[in-house]
């Protein structure tokens, strides 16, 4: 009779203690799903907007697109040197590793195409152009990515 009570007892405070932290699972799921739905609204709407604006530079201005390219890296990078200097490598998981990697990785190609850019010529300019400003799409989806996970 004890051993069947003691089993009851144990039964039972295993099954409240399943439902607590399930309970704060789902809270957790919750605002994990509230923030990754800000961040995707967010770029989102800066893709958007960059993409429409990046593609009406011409050749003859396209020391005004790389100006304004670099401004608005200057403005990324300042956020992505916050959540470099948060990020630790020993208590990341997998996926957010993976997002810093992705990150590191579109960055250097939307360098590369930029630098590239500067060489373009009037017959190459549009696939230059074009190339730069899915490299910036690219970056920005990365970071938002990068941010979701933090």
């Amino acid at each position: 009779m004890k051993n069947k009570t003691l089993l009851t007892t144990t039964l039972l405070a295993t099954g409240c203690a399943a439902l607590l932290f399930a309970g704060c699972a789902k809270n957790d799921r919750e605002e994990v799903a509230d923030k990754s739905k800000e961040v995707y609204q967010d770029t989102k709407t800066a893709v958007a907007a960059g993409w429409n604006n990046l593609k009406d530079f011409t050749f003859e201005k396209r020391n005004d697109f790389t100006a304004t390219l670099k401004a608005r890296q200057a403005d990324l990078e300042a956020g992505m040197s916050k959540l470099r200097s948060e990020y630790s490598e020993a208590n990341a998981s997998a996926s957010r590793k993976a997002a810093m990697a992705e990150l590191k990785d579109s960055e250097a190609n939307y360098k590369d195409k930029l630098a590239a850019v500067g060489n373009a010529s009037a017959d190459t300019w549009t696939a230059a152009r074009d190339d730069v400003a899915a490299a910036w799409d690219r970056l920005q989806a990365s970071y938002a990515k990068a941010r979701a996970g933090e």
